[in-house]
């Protein structure tokens, strides 16, 4: 009984530690690509949800992502339940540098997933100025074919090219260089 409501708190409490911004402040180590790419393609539905409705204000009601962001989210759905185990590992990790000890077991479930799914698709999709929506919805509309797992591998390789300052993924996870290990 005790257990299980400590659990309830911490769950609760997680998108409280790990808001977007506490994340940020923390030097957490890097992340292997596949690791990224599985983050990237778990949070992929939600992420284009959250990128139509931050730009839907400024997009005109005809544009792709602001049409097509649900059909999209779900076609995404089934690559993002596979990439799940994965991202489950690194969300473990990333939980055991934030609160200093391991994720208990009752937490490295499926109701997890529901409660970071949301917050790392907003932690990427907040990156994404309103100036810069129209060229959000030109890559998305580009990348509407391309399966989810491959748009989440094509993220981390970018990030991994692009990642000239050591900042990582929205500031926040870096993927490791070759020569760099978690």
């Amino acid at each position: 009984m005790i257990r299980r409501a400590l659990l309830a708190a911490a769950l609760v409490a997680m998108p409280t530690v790990a808001s977007a911004q506490a994340l940020q402040n923390l030097k957490l180590g890097c992340i292997e690509r596949q690791e990224a790419a599985a983050l990237v393609t778990f949070a992929l539905p939600s992420v284009v949800t959250k990128l139509a409705e931050r730009c839907g204000p400024v997009l005109p009601r005809a544009a792709y992502l602001t049409s097509y962001a649900p059909q999209l989210a779900d076609r995404y759905r089934p690559d993002a339940a596979a990439a799940w185990p994965t991202a489950r590992k690194v969300i473990g990790r990333v939980f055991s540098q934030v609160l200093g000890q391991l994720m208990p077991p009752e937490m490295n479930s499926d109701a997890l997933r529901f409660l970071v799914e949301p917050m790392l698709a907003s932690l990427l999709a907040e990156k994404i100025k309103p100036n810069a929506c129209f060229e959000a919805n030109e890559v998305i509309e580009s990348l509407s074919t391309v399966p989810g797992r491959d748009i989440g591998r094509l993220a981390a390789l970018g990030v991994a090219i692009a990642d000239r300052k050591g900042n990582g993924i929205a500031g926040v996870l870096k993927v490791c260089r070759p020569e760099e290990r978690p």
